[in-house]
């Protein structure tokens, strides 16, 4: 390799690697990350529905259903006041618990609004949670009364209630008609769908889908992030040596050409640097002590070496074609704003391609994902997430590195062609057409 293309390499990686940014944004990143897991999982141990409700049960009917029904999972026994078993799973997720107090307030329609205001007082004061009101209504349409300080909080404690209703409410329905509610009981059943890859031997990331879901999502915003913020360090950087006028210096020595695939490799490199760390991090973050720390049973399921090749692939790919045009965007221009016209065609095909990555996520051979799989400027991000969800046949996945590697060329070839003048262009702002020209000159 060229000795003085090394050189830029090393001074762009250096310059990068030795600064205090680098090291607070490479150590901060993760413990904020690992921050918000450990804040979601305490605050998962804490969403407990728990709270004094009192119930006017204007059916008077309802009331003692109810409450066997919240006694029936597990809760609590509201004639022992302590914990009870839970019932036998019949393919149920298991629920949140709860801690909920619920009494009986007599009511009839004349007496109605004056308990409703002693209740509203009550809640209002805190001395009790929130009431319920059934009346003809729930048992008719399903429609139950809530009474509470804010109708946006505690919604894990109203679906839990509703859905304890329902059953006591189905429940009073069947009696009606002459049918014993313990058959209803019996015979229902909540069916989960167990998924399956349709293999007579499964691979091992079929086992774990949620988690490698979670990090096929966590790969693809870090390629669609990192685009974003490395392109505009090498735009940042043009400018800022175009206007300092360093780059005058710098080409007395050293081919333009040069200068810029040095810049782009060596921010590169700054890159592919921090994922190392921040992977050598997730490492001992999966150790059992810290898994453990977490509240985790069970340490973190590997990641499966595909989605990490690719990932590696594609951030590499998507990053270089991005750097390339970000250069040559930046390179004819005095400022910023000045580039940020063209820059913006470029971004929102970027910005496109990562608002329709959960319909990659759900039909990974879809029509859309498939043909914007095969698009330079979106295949980075919707052939990673084709092949972390399902991988594509080979020769697609070939193709596509083939296609966006011909583009990475070929936009270098071009950036190089309008960076040799363009960066030492001043003053003057240039249009289309002379930009045009420049690439059509010979060296």
């Amino acid at each position: 390799m060229n000795p003085k293309l090394l050189a830029v390499i090393r001074r762009e990686y250096l310059q990068q690697v030795r600064t205090k940014g680098f090291w607070i944004a490479t150590i901060l990143i993760p413990t904020i990350g690992l921050g918000i897991i450990l804040i979601q999982v305490l605050l998962a141990k804490s969403m407990v529905a728990k709270g004094r409700i009192g119930v006017v049960d204007m059916t008077t009917r309802l009331y003692e259903p109810f409450v066997a029904e919240y006694a029936r999972e597990g809760d609590r026994d509201p004639d022992e006041g302590k914990e009870k078993k839970a019932m036998p799973d019949r393919g149920q997720k298991p629920s949140l618990p709860t801690k909920m107090d619920f009494f009986r307030v007599e009511a009839t329609a004349a007496t109605l609004p004056e308990v409703r205001k002693q209740l509203n007082a009550d809640v209002q004061k805190d001395r009790i949670k929130a009431y319920l009101v059934l009346d003809d209504r729930t048992l008719e349409k399903g429609v139950a009364e809530w009474r509470a300080q804010s109708v946006k909080s505690d919604l894990v404690m109203r679906e839990k209630i509703a859905s304890l209703l329902s059953r006591a409410a189905t429940k009073v329905r069947l009696k009606d008609r002459g049918v014993d509610p313990e058959i209803y009981e019996k015979a229902r059943l909540r069916i989960t769908v167990d998924p399956h890859e349709a293999k007579e031997v499964e691979s091992e990331a079929s086992k774990n889908a949620g988690f490698n879901l979670a990090v096929s999502g966590v790969f693809f915003f870090l390629i669609y992030i990192s685009i974003f913020l490395y392109g505009a360090q090498i735009m940042r950087g043009v400018l800022e040596e175009k206007n300092n006028r360093i780059v005058e210096v710098l080409i007395s020595s050293v081919r333009p050409t040069d200068l810029m695939l040095g810049k782009i490799i060596g921010i590169g490199f700054v890159g592919l640097t921090q994922y190392a760390i921040w992977g050598a991090l997730a490492v001992l973050a999966s150790l059992p002590g810290v898994v453990a720390m977490l509240g985790m049973a069970e340490g973190l399921p590997p990641i499966p070496a595909l989605t990490i090749g690719a990932f590696i692939v594609f951030f590499l790919l998507g990053y270089f074609l991005y750097a390339a045009i970000y250069a040559a965007l930046a390179a004819p221009f005095n400022s910023e704003q000045e580039a940020q016209q063209l820059l913006m065609i470029p971004t929102m095909l970027l910005v496109l391609a990562s608002t329709t990555w959960f319909f990659a996520f759900n039909q990974p051979n879809g029509l859309m994902a498939v043909v914007l799989s095969f698009f330079p400027l979106t295949s980075p991000l919707l052939m990673f997430m084709r092949i972390s969800v399902q991988p594509p046949p080979f020769w697609q996945i070939g193709l596509s590195v083939a296609m966006l590697a011909a583009s990475v060329w070929g936009m270098a070839w071009l950036a190089g062609r309008i960076y040799r003048i363009g960066i030492l262009m001043y003053g003057k702002k240039p249009t289309i057409p002379e930009i045009f020209r420049w690439i059509r000159q010979a060296d």
